[in-house]
């Protein structure tokens, strides 16, 4: 035999280049909500659960979206702001069924209303108890007159980005003003 045929022989049967894999990591690290939205895909798919995969694949349509923008969604702060109006809307779409009478319509939007707060319900938010005490605080270092826009920009300051209902925030802002001016 020739040696051109052993050195391609060799070859044939050894790769140049190894595939490794680590060990000491995990493949997947889920630390985010929207981290774990694809495998939760892959589950519904498995499950053959059509609600859950209608609610994910239109997330993830939204995040594919929105990651062409100069705003993309890779953060939980920025994915409760976008479940957060998926239920507004869905809870609009149910009044306008109700109002049709559409009943298959209603319970069809109901059960994605759920999946969707089952999202948002994962996603760690500020606690009303903590703005309460960043409100309080941004009043007390205003002099004289209170500017509610300045409040609010103060207390979202400290927030510093993590996630919050922006109702609630204006809720405790007003009866901290209100508190103070009585």
């Amino acid at each position: 035999m020739s040696l051109f045929r052993l050195v391609r022989q060799s070859a044939i049967r050894q790769p140049l280049f190894h595939r490794t894999f680590l060990t000491t990591r995990p493949l997947f690290h889920a630390d985010t909500v929207v981290k774990s939205l694809k495998p939760e895909l892959m589950t519904a798919m498995r499950a053959k659960d059509k609600p859950r995969l209608t609610v994910l694949r239109a997330l993830l349509a939204e995040i594919t979206n929105a990651s062409k923008t100069d705003r993309p969604i890779d953060q939980d702060p920025a994915l409760y702001s976008l479940l957060a109006k998926q239920i507004k809307a869905s809870n609009a779409a149910v009044e306008e069924f109700v109002n049709a009478k559409r009943e298959d319509l209603v319970e069809k939007e109901r059960a994605q209303i759920l999946i969707l707060e089952g999202f948002l319900n994962q996603i760690e938010v500020v606690k009303e108890e903590t703005v309460r005490q960043f409100a309080e605080e941004a009043v007390a270092d205003s002099e004289g007159r209170v500017n509610v826009g300045a409040v609010i920009g103060k207390v979202m300051k400290k927030i510093g980005g993590k996630p919050v209902d922006k109702s609630m925030v204006g809720r405790v802002i007003e009866e901290v003003l209100i508190e103070k001016s009585s």
